[in-house]
């Protein structure tokens, strides 16, 4: 087989055509994902502009030239708009069509120009700027975890620097548009890498969207479905970790339990599904108080824990004060009606001791004194030692 640019657009059509069967059957897998569809669709349409072009080409044909054009310049929008669905974004209708209506402006306009290039320039420009879009789509979106955004990002950039050579020649009119173009040109260049383009966008795509797809299932086992926090287990699998990494910097290690005073009442008197939003909102309460290491957890009912690594007795005494007072300012009343909601706290705090059990076992003796001393307060554990052995606790965390 002769390579040259023509063969490569055929072997480019196969393989892009490829990659969209992969991310249509991708998208029926993972729950109809709606940015892999729009991946699907941007590679599908790809196809299409390229096959036309090819036919185009081989058949002499100059009507057809433009008509792959069409398609080959939506192609990229579409790739923004995957990136952007990607991350629950919206798609602005306006800038998506921006490059077809640019192009149908530079081909029917009634002015002295070479029509054909100017369609060229503008599909080569579309491209560029659609993907530089898309990369600083990915860019603004690093909060999440996922190892094939840079990946992604590299192989967008490479690509964009590509059609950028492509608008150079364009420009400076050093290739004839109505024929295949020499292989050693950008604008050969731009078939050949777009082989791998096709192929490594597509798997890169299914596998961010399997990753996202196991990282919410890992979360779902996780988490308490109803508040939000961790639960029982991952709260004491994570609480063990920070401990251990507090006893090796020797830095103090704080703990708070709460727990909803009279919730009983609540349920008995409101309702479940009212004892359900005021829990709801108790978590709100907490996780707004807490900084970003603080670990917040669901201890079972109407308990909860919280792991204040690197901090004091004191500190955690004001982070739980702090949740306490604006819990019951913000339950006097709910629903309009009177409710007086409060929530009973006790912190304790360890340096030395790597013994999770005794922790826990002292911010349980703090805040059934709290229980004791009134409610709607926060007690600090006055001793430490033999906590668990008073109130038998150890055996709550089995």
């Amino acid at each position: 087989m002769h390579l040259d640019t023509l063969t490569f657009m055929v072997s480019n059509t196969l393989i892009t055509a490829f990659s969209s069967l992969c991310l249509f059957g991708a998208w029926y897998r993972f729950n109809r994902d709606a940015s892999l569809l729009w991946w699907a669709c941007a590679h599908g349409t790809n196809t299409v502009g390229i096959a036309i072009v090819i036919l185009g080409f081989a058949f002499h044909n100059p009507v057809l030239l433009p008509i792959g054009g069409v398609f080959l310049t939506f192609a990229p929008a579409l790739v923004w708009a995957g990136v952007k669905r990607f991350y629950g974004k919206t798609v602005p209708i306006s800038l998506l069509f921006a490059g077809l209506i640019a192009l149908l402006a530079v081909s029917v306009l009634p002015v002295d120009i070479d029509h054909r290039q100017w369609a060229v320039t503008v599909q080569f420009a579309a491209w560029t700027v659609y993907l530089l879009l898309a990369v600083a789509s990915l860019r603004s979106n690093s909060e999440e975890n996922l190892p094939g955004r840079r990946a992604l990002m590299i192989l967008l950039s490479i690509h964009a620097i590509i059609f950028i050579g492509g608008l150079y020649e364009d420009l400076a009119g050093t290739f004839d548009a109505s024929a295949p173009p020499d292989l050693l040109t950008w604008f050969g260049m731009i078939h050949l890498e777009s082989i791998f383009y096709a192929s490594g966008t597509a798997f890169i795509v299914i596998q961010m969207t399997r990753e996202r797809n196991e990282q919410k299932i890992l979360e779902c086992a996780q988490t308490d479905s109803l508040t939000g926090a961790v639960n029982r287990q991952a709260f004491f699998e994570g609480a063990k970790r920070l401990l251990e990494r507090c006893s090796r910097d020797g830095s103090p290690y704080s703990m708070v339990m709460f727990d909803l005073d009279h919730f009983k009442t609540i349920n008995d008197t409101q309702g479940h599904q009212t004892g359900d939003r005021i829990l709801i909102s108790f978590a709100n309460t907490v996780r707004n108080s807490l900084r970003p290491n603080d670990l917040f957890g669901r201890y079972g009912g109407e308990e909860f824990l919280v792991v204040l690594p690197d901090a004091s007795i004191e500190t955690a005494y004001v982070i739980a004060e702090r949740v306490r007072k604006a819990f019951a300012d913000e339950h006097r009343f709910f629903d309009g009606l009177p409710l007086d909601a409060t929530v009973s706290a006790g912190v304790a705090s360890i340096r030395t001791s790597s013994d999770l059990n005794e922790i826990v076992a002292s911010v349980d003796q703090a805040m059934y004194a709290a229980k004791h001393n009134g409610r709607n307060r926060v007690e600090r554990a006055p001793d430490q030692k033999g906590a668990a052995v008073q109130r038998g606790v150890v055996a709550r965390i089995a």
